[in-house]
């Protein structure tokens, strides 16, 4: 009984679970909450996501051919993607460049400054008008 079950989930898995998805496994490994952006190969853009200090995220795209052609579609790759991490001011933290379907992306393993700046304070305006209130 046990031999069955075990073909079932193996040609289920074959059939179903297919090469077609490529995910990335996000881990932010700063001090600072990051936003990160994923582009193929071909400079698409396929996700952001904003990831608090320490947590992870699991980026999953679909890979299967639409077979929809237009003209100067680009005849290149989607992977390996580009993952870049950005700070939430002005400023990118790292970016990993050749990031492989299925592999582990941490901020703190790709090349970059590893340091954001504080947010610049606002500054405060002058009011519309100088009218006082009088009681």
């Amino acid at each position: 009984m046990n031999r069955w079950l075990a073909l079932i989930i193996c040609l289920y898995s074959a059939c179903w679970g297919g090469t077609n998805d490529g995910s990335v496994m996000l881990i932010n490994d700063s001090p600072f909450i990051l936003t990160a952006t994923i582009q193929a190969q071909d400079g698409t853009f396929l996700g952001q996501f904003s990831i608090q200090p320490g947590q992870q995220k699991n980026f999953t795209t679909n890979l299967t051919n639409t077979g929809y052609t237009h003209p100067g579609a680009p005849n290149v790759s989607l992977t390996p993607y580009t993952v870049s991490w950005q700070c939430p001011s002005e400023g990118y933290y790292s970016m990993c460049t050749k990031v492989s379907p299925g592999a582990l992306c941490r901020a703190n393993e790709c090349p970059g400054s590893h340091f954001c700046s504080p947010k610049p304070e606002a500054q405060k305006q002058s009011p519309a008008s100088t009218l006082k209130k009088t009681k």
